[in-house]
């Protein structure tokens, strides 16, 4: 988190998307740097597009670009963070089991529950003639498996969940209801990866790390959920477990009934978990409590109101806009008033704009991708 200066000013729903529209700018920057590259390669090493050490190297620099984009971006707008790293938003409270237990858990229950609806598009993508390596990397060496692991389980969480559940979830909070605001920032983030085959866990990646960014107040659990859940992707694609799950697959695909119960199932209990860890996983020791001194038949304390999404609002310092005037509104400030309200409104108005921009880019190179894929 960037240091609270009375000079900085937080990123608001206008800034959040064009600060979200950069990230995306930068990397489209980082891919046609990597096609010039791979270009210039192509002559001496012909296999360069499909090397593992190579496209590792390139994850890296992504997420490199990614992490210096935010710095500095940051910097030069001198803005701020409104959310927090570690320490939780209002209180300051620090790391407790849970926020790193959570999202660990949730990382495991996710692919538990997304699996086997993320096999069955991928087959209905190869199906569309997309090959099922499309989403695969060569990792034949072990430096590109070292690097596959700094970029995916460090640097990615780190940058990705700073940009899309750090600036631009909180952003469109501004303006959103929390439902939206998750629901936006995760499509935002599926498209970003413009890969057709991943769209389906990555969508439901960036909504659990939406809705866990919300409940914990601080980004570091979104960051492990995300680690975690790249983690566990690539365990699943470099060790024995990997054949384990081929012939799950084999026999799942041969009795297709079965399969489809199964999936139900899954889905539906890795959901449950979810919605627990959620819902209760972080605060879990009050909770307790209050059970405990429920059983007992004592009296609990209630919880302190939460005004950060409008609650309170007798208690809220009014928002720009909405002083209140000693002399009960004069016709001076009835101007200023209309005044920022036009300037807001311009800035939502603009804000939105940049944001589907920035989404129909995205939306676009995966097109582009698919179509390239299926051709090649």
């Amino acid at each position: 988190m960037l240091k609270n200066s009375k000079n900085l000013t937080a990123y608001d729903y206008g800034g959040a998307c064009s600060f979200y529209l950069g990230a995306i700018v930068v990397t489209l920057l980082c891919q046609a740097t990597a096609g010039i590259a791979s270009s210039a390669l192509a002559r001496s090493f012909p296999d360069i597009a499909k090397n593992g050490d190579f496209n590792t190297a390139f994850m890296i620099f992504v997420q490199c670009a990614n992490i210096a984009f935010i710095y500095f971006y940051t910097k030069l707008r001198r803005s701020k963070f409104d959310f927090t790293f570690v320490r939780r938003d209002g209180d300051g409270k620090g790391v407790t089991p849970s926020v790193i237990i959570v999202p660990i858990i949730a990382a495991c229950a996710l692919m538990v529950a997304m699996y086997l609806p993320t096999l069955w598009y991928g087959y209905m993508t190869s199906a569309m003639g997309v090959p099922e390596s499309a989403a695969e990397l060569n990792l034949d060496t072990v430096s590109s498996i070292v690097m596959v692991v700094v970029a995916s389980v460090f640097l990615a969480p780190m940058a990705e969940e700073t940009i899309y559940r750090g600036v631009l979830l909180h952003g469109l909070k501004r303006e959103k209801s929390a439902i939206k605001a998750v629901m936006l920032s995760a499509v935002a983030f599926m498209l970003m990866h413009m890969n057709v085959v991943q769209v389906v866990f990555q969508f439901a990646l960036g909504v659990l790390s939406g809705f866990i960014a919300i409940k914990a107040k601080r980004l570091l659990p979104c960051i492990l959920l995300h680690a975690s859940a790249n983690a566990l992707a690539l365990a699943m694609q470099l060790t024995p477990f990997a054949a384990v799950l081929a012939g799950c697959e084999a026999w799942l695909c041969d009795n297709i009934a079965a399969a489809v119960f199964i999936t139900l199932g899954l889905l539906a209990a890795g959901g449950g978990v979810l919605f627990l860890l959620v819902g209760y996983g972080f605060e879990i020791k009050s909770a307790l409590s209050r059970f405990a001194a429920k059983m007992r038949g004592g009296k609990t304390e209630s919880a302190p109101h939460d005004v950060s999404d409008g609650a309170g609002a007798e208690n809220a310092v009014p928002a720009d806009g909405a002083e209140v005037c000693a002399d009960g509104g004069s016709e001076d400030n009835a101007i200023a008033v209309a005044s920022r309200e036009v300037k807001k409104a311009a800035g939502r108005s603009d804000g939105t704009f940049k944001y589907f921009i920035g989404v129909g880019i995205c939306a676009v190179m995966l097109i582009v991708n698919l179509i390239t894929v299926i051709l090649s």
